[in-house]
């Protein structure tokens, strides 16, 4: 897996194009760190999204859900999907001022995926997450600090069910498994 100096290296490099890009990540990226400070946007833990049973479900700020299905690479929302490819990398959050759009910035497009209900207390951060599509074809999520936090729940492929919760007020990595309730084979 890459290291967190290599995708935060990548994120960076990425952020800086989408703020010359699209004129909406960069008044997102702008309020963001004003508010938080310069390095409050960076990779804390990745958590590996590829090798996963269809779909992973990842919600932002506690009530937007997004849907990542590997078998067809593909991030969901309600308004549309974005193809996640090998050596791409992909931004969430919502623009500012808030229009209760999620969008995903990417190298092609600003794609508006799902709405959110912005009469909730937690709203999805300006910059909240980011998909890594790595060479090798692992798909990496991480939150990039946001401010409101996020949750991934699904299955490994061995099968081993998960959620990991990005918390705040700073960002603390909670994984929990959970065991099969029935261990080994069926008695008949």
């Amino acid at each position: 897996m890459q290291t967190l100096a290599s995708l935060q290296s990548k994120l960076a490099s990425v952020v800086n194009d989408f703020c010359k890009k699209y004129q909406s990540f960069d008044e997102a990226f702008s309020s963001y760190t004003a508010q938080y400070g310069d390095s409050s946007i960076k990779v804390y833990e990745p958590f590996k999204i590829s090798g996963t049973i269809d779909p992973v479900i990842i919600i932002l700020g506690r009530t937007t859900p997004l849907f990542y299905r590997h078998s067809h690479r593909a991030l969901a929302g309600n308004l549309t999907s974005v193809e996640i490819e090998s050596g791409k990398v992909y931004v969430m959050g919502r623009r500012e001022p808030p229009d209760s759009k999620l969008i995903v910035w990417s190298p092609a497009a600003e794609i508006e995926i799902e709405q959110y209900d912005s009469r909730v207390r937690i709203i999805p951060s300006r910059i909240h997450a980011a998909i890594f599509g790595l060479e090798d074809g692992e798909v990496l999520f991480a939150d990039l600090g946001s401010s409101s936090g996020s949750i991934l729940a699904g299955e490994t492929s061995k099968p081993e069910p998960f959620i990991t919760l990005y918390a705040t007020p700073r960002v603390e990595i909670h994984r929990v498994t959970i065991e099969q309730k029935y261990a080994g084979s069926r008695k008949k």
